[in-house]
C-alpha cells in the first residue's frame, strides 16, 4: 500500500515581481515614528495586524459562498506570506511544509470541513501571536532570524489548511492515498494561484496587506468578496485597533 503525502514543498523560486510596498505615511506623527523603525520592521507591524483581521474573519464567516471566498483569499495570502518569510531568502531549493491530514485508514477517518476550519482558525489566531512577538523584537532591534523562519512556516502550514477546507468529509470509497493526493494538487493549484492572482490583485496578495483598507488586497476584497465576507472585513478592521 502505497504511503498517503503529508509532506509539500514550497519552493524557492516562487514570486519575482510585483511585491507589495506600503503606503507612505501621511501624517507627521507616522512619519517621524516610521523614520525611527529598524528596517524592515513597519511590514512586520502590518503582517501582525493583518492576520489579527485574517483571524477575526474567518471566524465571522458561516455560508458556503462567505467560507469558499474567505479560505481561498486567505490561503493565497497566507501562502505567500510564509513563502516571504520561509522560503524567499533559503539556502537550499525548496523548504518543506505539511499538507493537512484528512484521511487515516488504520484509523478508519476522514476529517471534516468544519475540523479542518476549526484548526486553519486555531492556526491564523496562533500566527497572530508569532507574529505580534515578531513585530516587538524587530523594534528592539534583535535577531529575528530563527522567528522569521518559525513564522513562514507555520504560516505556509495553515494557508494549506484553509487552501483544504473544501476537501474535507472525503468519501469513504478512496483511500487515504487517493485523498492525500486530491490535497497535494490542491496545494499545487494554491501555489500557482497564488502567483497569478496578482494580475487581478495588482501586487502578490499577503496576509500584511488586511492591515491596510487601502491596499491592493483590501480593495481587491471589497470589490470581490461575497457580503458576508465583505461585511466580515469591514468588521475586523473596526475592532481591530492598531489597524488602518
Amino acid at each position: 500500500m502505497k504511503k498517503p503525502y503529508n509532506n509539500f514543498d514550497l519552493p524557492r523560486q516562487h514570486l519575482t515581481s510585483d511585491h507589495y510596498v506600503p503606503s507612505r505615511a501621511r501624517h507627521a506623527d507616522e512619519i517621524d515614528r516610521r523614520r525611527t523603525l529598524p528596517r524592515g520592521t513597519l511590514l512586520a507591524e502590518q503582517q501582525r495586524d493583518g492576520l489579527h483581521i485574517a483571524s477575526n474573519i474567518a471566524s465571522n464567516v458561516q455560508s458556503p459562498q462567505d467560507l469558499a471566498f474567505v479560505t481561498d483569499t486567505l490561503a493565497v495570502s497566507g501562502l505567500n506570506a510564509g513563502w516571504y518569510n520561509y522560503a524567499q531568502k533559503s539556502d537550499v531549493m525548496r523548504r518543506r511544509l505539511l499538507l493537512p491530514e484528512l484521511a487515516n485508514d488504520d484509523e478508519d477517518w476522514r476529517e471534516s470541513r468544519s475540523g479542518l476550519l476549526t484548526k486553519a482558525q486555531e492556526g491564523l489566531v496562533h500566527a497572530a501571536e508569532m507574529a505580534t512577538v515578531f513585530a516587538a523584537a524587530k523594534t528592539e532591534r534583535k535577531d529575528t532570524q530563527r522567528q522569521t523562519f518559525l513564522l513562514g512556516r507555520h504560516l505556509g502550514n495553515v494557508a494549506l489548511e484553509l487552501a483544504c477546507v473544501p476537501l474535507g468529509n472525503a468519501p469513504r470509497f478512496l483511500s487515504a492515498f487517493e485523498v492525500q493526493s486530491v490535497a497535494r494538487e490542491k496545494a499545487l493549484e494554491t501555489l500557482e494561484r497564488s502567483r497569478i492572482i496578482a494580475d487581478q490583485v495588482g501586487t502578490n496578495p499577503s496576509i500584511a496587506q488586511l492591515s491596510d483598507p487601502d491596499s491592493p488586497l483590501s480593495v481587491y476584497w471589497r470589490r470581490n468578496a461575497p457580503n458576508g465576507a465583505y461585511e466580515a472585513y469591514e468588521q475586523a478592521i473596526e475592532e481591530f485597533p492598531h489597524a488602518a
